[in-house]
């Protein structure tokens, strides 16, 4: 690779499909020939399929066998591209660079769960490109000839919510570390990030792993999940060796590895009208990079005055010379191969060919040791000079400033000289690397960790996280000791055993005994939040071997026995996060069980994904004292307004002071969750504005709106036979409970709205065709329950192909309100359209309260947010939506109202039958009455038939006997008898 400019390399790799997508039944939408990607339509319209090139495109679908040691090979005459292919194409390029001396970066992208971390980290025996790129290095390093001298130093961060983590650091300054930008080269750097020195790949892989749990510890701590942070390892390749005329040169590379935080959150997440949307940092830095490689792709391609956005996240800026400046980058994609993720692939694919237009200019990084070391202590002294000779003054245009505005620039500038000043300083110790590194041995003896944790795992009983992130699983090991175990917050006197922190964890927490390996769990006193399997555990309790246990809101762990390693009857002999959280699900009644539906299945997914996020937030509710509270509810299909067919997920925040609720949509509940994680994290943090916020900052404010109090569904079938329906009809909750009723009639009418004669009834729809149709819709009146909505009540609804709804007068002060609410509805004509849509749909009506901030009870004002919400607990006990019941339970009220619409109109069916019926007889009657003479019968026989042809058809078969009867008398039109003969069997048969 020469130095000149150079587009940055993309590589795309799809992975095999997931348990959670073979469960599904997923299709295959991914294809790869060569370097061409293909993304064929998930959805059977046959949409032509979408094609990219990329530098590399790598199949790792299917086409390999795991060999004993768990290395995944590919199978003779496959495609399949194992991690060390990966490597070779990617990882090589890497290290070939740095040891040129060029910057090198790489950076993964894609949605969670697509592969990112497994490309770049690996898994078990499959090491992904950062440990066999550190391993390589070494090894080269260590087969060298001896005559460069090589210096490799390590560092590892995280960025969460726009903070900066120091992984290699167990605490961090509160707020994160500061990310400042050197004012000589312009390029930005993390204050007081540690850099370890390291002569070993084991140094590396000891200090990955410190990281990654270090990572994981804080990501509990913080209710910060896996995905939605980026980790960056940065090796800094130091080559110093003396040049033709004995001067010693450096030659430095800085090689920089990016897993990238899940790209399927990158926008908004259907966040649509959330007055915090703007607030939320969701992914803001994977918004602003996708931004800066838009802007780059458009410099690389010759447009003019482009501003390339670097400050709008700290990702970008720390990025700035990877993306933008000295640096041979590549970008390796992960993309998922299953229809389900069809949308968030195709987003990874167009993100991939955007960043391969961008152009980078490296330059080797090499100059004499001396010349860098004389021009930091210049530096050093000049900026010394600055603090302590008056060289710090108010800057140009500052002659409109304050006293205090001026002072607290010139604090400002303080601060980035002696910022700057230590930077410098932490450069000059990095010449002398050996004693830097000689300082770290004596500190922090190279341990092999992992040995010996391997060790104590198979000997000692222990707890092991779970995490959402696999890669972030089984890194946190509590090992219980032979007698008493205390788990609790670090604060605690005296300090239990094993410290925990974050939501819901109380200072003395659990206590856990061993009697010769018999473990048992209880909690220390009742209000302290522990489950196993998913039950809250209210006393002691023996553990087995892999039950799940939950500490608080955020602390997953699986239970490890070696002394007794027998698990409980269905439990996988790997527990994973994924089968935890569905047990959760469904010890609250929230899962389904068997044969699922793909709408259940999806249902599902989203379950198992919000749950955690509602517990956390429930959690941050109780200690900030919000009194609000959080719950997943299930819209079935009948439940929803609009053509919507599927379960809707969706989350409830509901008052506990004055019961006013909200319902929140998916992606709105994702977008504030992540606001009221900012605000937890401040509130941790120390500041004291968070208990003092306006409301409308607040991330648990919403101001009042009117509610969906419930619906009711009127079927229509009674008007394809031309009749009405008029009755009092159930408003039903999203779960299926009655919160009140609805009279209301639907009838016939003729295009003024004046009633429909007796005669208009139709014994078959299909008479209707072509001709124009009116009805009329009256909502006269209704009951409400809850008193709370008195302060107002109306009524949405829409007919056949109306796009806008119809809303009654709102009706104030009432639980009973008299709407009287009256209009017609034409259709210019009768179509097999219409007709389907009388038979099989129904006019759903939408009741909607009021909601206000009413004062609440006084008494409930005394209450904490705990104590109220395990009052509304107790109350909703067993009325739990579950995926079964809310959607059976919801369909089973529409069932019994389409069977109640069939009956009204059976009931009008046989009202006019025996209308007409009665009408036929007194039609006989009277011509049996009239003397002989005046007995006309064709006369007769034309009532008969205008009667009889209009109804149904057990009168059609009377009239056809009728008819029978009268041609068997043999009528003669000058027989008077006959015809008196034929007339009185004719009555005879009605």
């Amino acid at each position: 690779m020469s130095g000149g400019g150079e587009s940055v390399k993309v590589a795309v790799r799809v992975r095999p499909f997931n348990s959670r997508e073979k469960e599904r039944g997923a299709k295959l939408v991914v294809e790869m020939k060569g370097a061409t990607t293909k993304l064929l339509c998930g959805d059977g319209s046959g949409e032509e399929p979408k094609t990219f090139t990329f530098d590399y495109s790598y199949w790792s679908h299917d086409g390999f066998t795991e060999q004993p040691d768990g290395i995944l090979l590919a199978d003779p005459g496959s495609s399949y591209a194992s991690q060390q292919n990966v490597f070779n194409d990617l990882g090589q390029g890497v290290l070939d660079n740095a040891f040129q001396g060029f910057n090198c970066s790489l950076f993964a992208y894609g949605q969670t769960g697509s592969g990112k971390s497994y490309s770049m980290v690996g898994y078990g025996n499959n090491k992904g490109i950062v440990p066999i790129t550190c391993d390589v290095l070494f090894k080269t390093i260590e087969a060298s000839d001896g005559k460069t001298k090589y210096e490799v130093t390590f560092s590892m961060l995280e960025i969460y919510n726009e903070q900066v983590r120091d992984l290699l650091q167990k605490v961090n300054p509160k707020g994160g570390l500061q990310v400042r930008q050197n004012p000589k080269e312009g390029l930005f750097y993390v204050q007081a990030l540690k850099k370890v020195a390291v002569g070993s790949y084991r140094e590396i892989e000891n200090k990955i792993e410190e990281g990654t749990s270090n990572r994981t510890v804080a990501a509990t701590q913080m209710n910060a999940t896996s995905s939605r942070a980026h980790t960056v390892v940065t090796i800094q390749f130091d080559q110093i060796s003396k040049n033709d005329v004995g001067q010693e040169t450096k030659k430095t590379s800085v090689i920089n590895l990016v897993d990238l935080a899940g790209s399927e959150r990158a926008d908004s997440t259907g966040a649509t009208g959330d007055r915090l949307k703007e607030g939320a940092n969701i992914n803001k830095s994977l918004s602003s990079l996708g931004n800066v490689i838009s802007a780059l792709a458009d410099l690389s391609m010759g447009k003019k005055k482009v501003l390339v956005p670097y400050r709008d996240s700290v990702l970008t800026k720390l990025l700035q010379n990877a993306l933008g400046g000295n640096s041979k980058t590549i970008m390796i994609a992960a993309l998922s191969p299953a229809d389900i993720n069809h949308d968030e692939t195709l987003g990874t694919l167009r993100y991939a060919d955007r960043a391969k237009k961008i152009k980078n200019k490296a330059v080797v990084n090499e100059n004499p040791v001396e010349k860098l070391i004389r021009e930091l202590r210049e530096e050093n002294e000049r900026l010394k000079s600055a603090m302590t000779g008056g060289g710090i003054v108010a800057p140009e245009g500052g002659v409109n400033m304050s006293p205090e505005e001026k002072e607290k620039m010139r604090q400002q500038m303080m601060e980035e000289i002696k910022a700057q000043l230590m930077a410098n300083q932490e450069a000059m110790e990095d010449f002398d690397w050996d004693k830097k590194h000689q300082q770290q041995m004596e500190d922090e003896p190279t341990l092999d960790h992992k040995a010996i944790n391997q060790s104590r795992r198979s000997k000692e009983p222990h707890f092991a996280n779970l995490n959402e992130d696999n890669m972030l699983s089984n890194v946190v090991f509590h090992f219980l000791g032979s007698d008493e175990t205390t788990i609790g917050r670090k604060d605690a006197d005296p300090q239990p055993t094993i410290m925990l922190s974050g939501l819901s964890i109380s200072k003395q927490h659990a206590i856990i005994t061993n009697s010769d390996g018999e473990i048992t769990l209880r909690p220390y006193s009742s209000s302290c939040k522990i489950k196993v399997n998913g039950v809250p555990l209210a006393g002691a309790r023996s553990l087995e071997h892999l039950d799940r246990v939950m500490f608080g809101s955020n602390h997953l762990f699986v239970f490890h026995n070696p002394l007794n390693p027998k698990a409980a009857e269905g439990t996988p002999p790997v527990v994973e996060w994924e089968f935890a959280q569905k047990e959760l699900a469904e010890a609250r009644g929230l899962m389904a069980g068997g044969n699922l539906t793909q709408d259940q299945q999806r249902t599902q997914d989203q379950i198992v994904e919000l749950l955690p996020m509602v517990n956390e937030v429930n959690a941050v509710s109780e200690e900030l004292d919000k009194h609000k509270g959080f719950e997943i509810v299930l819209l079935s299909e009948e439940a929803q307004e609009g053509t919507n067919r599927e379960t809707k997920v969706m989350v409830k925040m509901k008052d506990l002071l004055n019961q006013n609720s909200w319902l929140w949509e998916r992606g709105k509940f994702i977008n504030r969750r992540y606001v009221i994680q900012e605000l937890y994290q401040r509130y941790i943090d120390g500041d004291e504005h968070v208990l003092k916020m306006p409301k409308e900052e607040d991330p648990f404010w919403e101001p009042p709106e009117d509610v969906l109090i419930g619906t009711a569904n009127v079927f229509l079938q009674s008007l394809s036979y031309y009749l009405d329906f008029d009755d009092k009809v159930a408003v039903t909750d999203f779960k299926g409970k009655e919160e009140g009723s609805l009279v209301v009639c639907i009838a016939p009418c003729n295009q003024n709205g004046q009633p429909i004669g007796e005669d208009d009834f139709v014994d078959d729809p299909n008479e209707l065709l072509g001709k124009p149709y009116h009805f009329k819709v009256n909502i006269r009146n209704g009951e409400i329950h809850k008193s709370r909505f008195s302060h107002g009540l109306k009524v949405k609804y829409k007919c056949y192909n109306e796009n806008e709804y119809t809303w009654t007068d709102e009706k104030k002060e009432t639980l009973s309100p008299e709407w009287n609410h009256s209009r017609i509805v034409s259709i210019p004509s009768t179509t097999e359209d219409v007709l389907s849509y009388f038979e099989n749909s129904s006019v759903k009506f939408s009741v909607y309260g009021r909601q206000i901030d009413t004062a609440p009870d006084s008494k409930l004002t005394k209450l904490t947010t705990k104590e109220l919400r395990q009052m509304e607990n107790m109350q909703d006990s067993g009325r739990k939506a579950r995926i079964g019941s809310s959607a059976v339970d919801a369909d089973g009220q529409d069932e019994v109202g389409q069977i109640k619409g069939e009956l009204l109109l059976l009931k009008r069916k046989f009202e006019r039958l025996e209308k007409k019926e009665r009408r036929l007889q007194e039609i006989c009657k009277q011509w049996e009455q009239k003397p002989a003479e005046e007995q006309q019968f064709e006369p007769f026989y034309r009532s008969v038939s205008a009667v009889a042809f209009s109804t149904g058809a057990k009168l059609k078969t009377r009239v056809h006997m009728l008819n029978k009867a009268v041609n068997g008398a043999k009528v003669v039109q000058t027989n008077g008898d006959q015809k008196a003969q034929g007339g009185s069997k004719a009555c005879a048969i009605m």
